[in-house]
């Protein structure tokens, strides 16, 4: 029983970062939304000496949206890697880890 309880707080952690990823995803979809609209309204050409400076502005721009997304791409890689080994039956040690028909029973009320 304490290996059950241990194995559905690791679940309920694992769901609560994820919802905590996908709140940071949003946030930043919008704020990359307003930086884009305000970008092509405000930045003209007029603005810089040459096309050049103006292409190097907006790759700062979408810089920082790949550094966020590339984050947490690593975060969610180390979510998949534990999540599979939480449920994986194949257990070198020779003891019995959970498998998926354990795991599912565990929902069962």
């Amino acid at each position: 029983m304490a290996h059950e309880q241990a194995y559905l707080r690791i679940l309920a952690a694992n769901a609560s970062m994820q919802y905590h990823l996908a709140a940071i995803l949003e946030a930043k979809a919008k704020e990359m939304g307003k930086a884009g609209g305000w970008t092509c309204q405000h930045v003209s050409s007029s603005a810089y000496p040459n096309h050049e400076s103006q292409l190097q502005e907006a790759v700062k721009i979408h810089e920082q949206l790949i550094e966020v997304i590339e984050g947490i791409t690593k975060i969610e890689a180390g979510l998949a890697r534990h999540l599979k080994l939480l449920v994986s039956t194949d257990d070198s040690s020779g003891n019995a880890s959970l498998g998926d028909a354990d795991l599912s029973s565990l929902f069962d009320q």
